[in-house]
């Protein structure tokens, strides 16, 4: 790069700290990005917890005495049900209604099926919960029921029982947590797009409109020094995006409400380090192809616009790959933004990464941001980059 170089990239980075709303639109992503994926994972907390009380309305309770005492004590507050139970279930304002038949004590004591209605709403996450519990105990007493019939008759339970299906679960707790995780490689792979966009755009098409590019290529810094300059200057910022995401996701995935979900979920700090690492050359590359972009726009709006959509390009695999609509191939894992995203998903299921294929497609990605960086300093070099829009 040499002292020219830097004397570039120093000067670009202090008017990216001048002009704030530049810097501060890249650095916002790496505190949005994984307080939106926190949102979520409490989400996923609170409809994985099933211990707390929770209050359900009945209807008919005193048909059924013991079976409101079994219920009241697995922890379900027992009210009496109003008039319009039903629309309050609609509503919203109550999460489900259990309705007992009129019939309910006369049919149990003649050892037939008891009918018992349970009323929720299942377009509410929160209905859906309380009857999802309510069902769990309603089934559990009617087990029991079964059981003390089967006993009352000299008939062993066991009977009842057709098969004994036991489960052996190979997944790790790290890999299972990896299912609510799924968005997390492509939340950290967006900071490397996201994070140098706006300055990118800032230093080559809007220098450009502001006219300071004509008097930045007279000076004696050659060509290839200015472009290695802006460039060093846009990955900087997007590495500092970058750092921030993680340090964020590391404090978000340590909160203890993120970890009271059932399966142990957190990001370590020394994950947080190995995935900052292989998500380096991928951000030299973002930003090595941003400069281009820049370099190529005739206008500040146009750089933006295209630099915008640059965006979806990790969104699109990254979707594929978390929800399994793609499955992973030896070709993904040398091809950057894929290959990347497959081993930051390695890290988060808690494998181990193939040194190998990080240093590959490390080897890849900075052989294409060298490409990029050379056609930006051709691109640069012709006269046509000194002409401006309405000039």
């Amino acid at each position: 790069m040499g002292r020219l170089g830097l004397h570039v990239a120093w000067k670009e980075l202090r008017e990216a700290v001048r002009d704030r709303r530049s810097l501060f639109s890249g650095l916002f992503y790496g505190v949005w990005g994984p307080l939106v994926m926190a949102l979520a994972l409490t989400a996923v907390a609170r409809d994985r917890h099933h211990d707390g009380p929770i209050t359900v309305p009945v209807e008919g309770g005193s048909h059924a005495p013991a079976l409101i005492g079994f219920v009241e004590a697995r922890g379900v507050d027992v009210q009496l049900a109003s008039a319009t139970a039903v629309e309050d279930v609609r509503a919203g304002t109550v999460p489900a209604v259990i309705q007992v038949g009129d019939d309910f004590a006369s049919e149990f004591e003649a050892a037939k099926p008891a009918r018992i209605t349970l009323v929720y709403d299942g377009s509410r996450a929160a209905s859906r919960r309380a009857a999802e519990r309510v069902r769990e105990v309603l089934g559990e007493y009617a087990a029991r029921a079964r059981d003390t019939r089967l006993v009352l008759r000299g008939v062993s339970p066991a009977v009842a029982g057709v098969l004994e299906i036991g489960e052996r679960d190979l997944s790790t707790a790290a890999s299972r947590a990896s299912g609510a995780l799924a968005t997390l490689p492509m939340f950290v792979l967006l900071a490397a797009f996201v994070g140098g966009m706006s300055v990118a755009a800032d230093i080559t098409a809007g220098e450009r409109e502001r006219a300071s590019l004509e008097s930045l290529l007279i000076t004696p810094a050659s060509r290839w020094a200015l472009v290695t300059g802006k460039w060093l200057a846009t990955a900087l910022v997007a590495l500092t995006t970058l750092t921030v995401t993680l340090v964020v996701c590391h404090l978000v995935l340590r909160h203890p409400r993120v970890q009271a979900v059932d399966l142990p979920v957190g990001l370590s700090a020394g994950e947080a380090v190995r995935m900052w690492g292989v998500l380096v050359p991928l951000a030299c590359l973002t930003s090595a192809v941003q400069l281009l972009i820049g370099f190529l726009a005739r206008t500040y709006k146009e750089a933006q616009t295209h630099l915008s959509l640059l965006v979806f390009l990790p969104m699109i695999p990254g979707f594929l790959l978390a929800f399994g609509a793609l499955e992973p191939a030896l070709w993904m894992t040398l091809t950057p933004v894929i290959g990347q995203h497959l081993l930051v998903a390695q890290v988060v299921r808690g494998q181990a990464m193939a040194p190998t294929t990080v240093l590959a497609v490390s080897l890849v990605s900075a052989a294409a941001a060298a490409a990029a960086l050379a056609i930006a300093v051709r691109v640069i070099g012709a006269e046509s980059v000194l002409r401006r829009t309405g000039a």
